[in-house]
């Protein structure tokens, strides 16, 4: 006969359903800076280069909020949902001015919560942490491709207003539920002998950390910008959501195949030396054939598809070694805040939205070498393993 569910199983599988939707909650919101850009920049009269500001401001926040996932997990979580849902909400209410306040709070919310639930999930199940950090990265994929379809449409439906208002309650709820769900599933601390845990700055392995903030800065700097971008091309609103919806779906497809059981693991090298390739054949047709809508589509796709392997792969392998105060998730904040605001300021200084997209070229190739450098600290590393 079959065993009858524990109150303790219960716990534990509505803790991982409301993990998971949150996960992808702050995957659909976490778009709303670069998918709601025109309403924004029309609203607050922004340029460029304040644009550039405002996700640095935002992603300023997220940094800040990896490293202050710290204390109880649980109510870590608690706390970053009801920021980020306060964040989103002072958007709708915000002046010019105080819409860069907005934008940091919002963005330490989601930092605080993704983090949290990163590291909530890494410390559940250790065995399988790549895996797991594929599979939260997926779902985190799944939102953030529905996520430009339900705001934009919402907007057009409504108003900007009640779409922020609405994200913004989804969050309150999630705290809600998070309240009573998560303190009794709260996971034990790792072991304190884990080898970066103790380690110096100076033994951390900065050749896949130097990767991080090239990988989330150019997953937020095209992301935030591919909107703008096709609108300025002449695109409608069909043609925009089509290329923004492509940038997303190439990165859920890429995270779908890398969540097969034992692909993360087996494909590890081939992963990181292909995807910095696919991101430069991306990006490089973006700029190339911008007035061709079907190419840049394509270009979406093949930039989505490239770096969206990336992150979890990177993050899964730095905290096999251990937490490291956050570090990782700090260095993927600092790449997620510089490279929009880089691209903005380059943007309004040349007066072409086209040049400011050459920095995440640029980010691509750099990727590419440093690539080639850690697949081939990580050959070495299991030779030594193993002999």
């Amino acid at each position: 006969m079959a065993s009858k569910a524990s109150p303790g199983n219960l716990r534990e599988s509505s803790a991982t359903a409301l993990l998971y939707f949150l996960f992808a909650s702050t995957g659909a919101t976490i778009v709303i800076p670069g998918t709601l850009l025109p309403s924004l920049l029309l609203r607050w009269s922004l340029n460029d280069a304040q644009a550039g500001l405002l996700f640095f401001c935002f992603f300023v926040g997220s940094s800040a909020g990896a490293l202050l996932s710290r204390g109880r997990l649980s109510w870590s979580i608690v706390r970053g949902t009801i920021l980020t849902a306060a964040g989103i909400a002072l958007l709708s209410l915000a002046s010019r001015l105080g819409a860069f306040a907005a934008m940091l709070l919002f963005g330490a919310g989601l930092g605080i919560s993704m983090t949290s639930v990163s590291l909530f999930q890494s410390r559940r199940r250790p065995d399988i942490r790549v895996a797991e950090m594929t599979r939260l990265n997926l779902i985190w994929a799944v939102g953030a491709v529905s996520g430009p379809a339900l705001l934009l449409h919402g907007v057009a439906r409504w108003n900007l207003n009640v779409v922020l208002w609405a994200a913004a309650a989804e969050f309150l709820l999630c705290a809600a539920i998070a309240i009573i769900t998560l303190p009794s599933s709260e996971p034990p601390r790792p072991d304190a002998a884990l080898p970066m845990e103790q380690m110096s700055l100076r033994e951390a392995p900065w050749k896949l950390l130097a990767m991080v903030p090239l990988a989330t800065g150019l997953e937020a700097g095209i992301g935030a910008w591919l909107a703008a971008y096709s609108r300025r091309e002449g695109m409608l609103l069909a043609a925009t959501l089509s290329t923004v919806t492509c940038f997303w779906l190439g990165l859920l497809l890429s995270r779908l195949v890398q969540s097969i059981p034992g692909f993360a693991a087996r494909f590890q090298r081939d992963t990181l030396r292909l995807s910095p390739v696919l991101m430069i054949a991306g990006t490089a047709l973006l700029l190339v054939l911008a007035h061709n809508q079907l190419a840049v589509a394509a270009g979406a796709l093949l930039a989505g598809l490239g770096v969206g392997p990336l992150y979890p792969l990177i993050l899964g392998l730095v905290l096999d070694r251990g937490e490291a105060r956050n570090l990782v998730f700090l260095a993927g904040g600092v790449g997620s805040s510089t490279l929009p605001l880089l691209t903005g300021i380059l943007s309004d200084r040349t007066g072409s939205l086209t040049i400011g997209l050459t920095l995440p070229l640029a980010a691509s190739i750099a990727m590419a070498l440093l690539a080639i450098d850690a697949t081939r600290l990580r050959q070495t590393e299991r030779s030594d393993h193993t002999n």
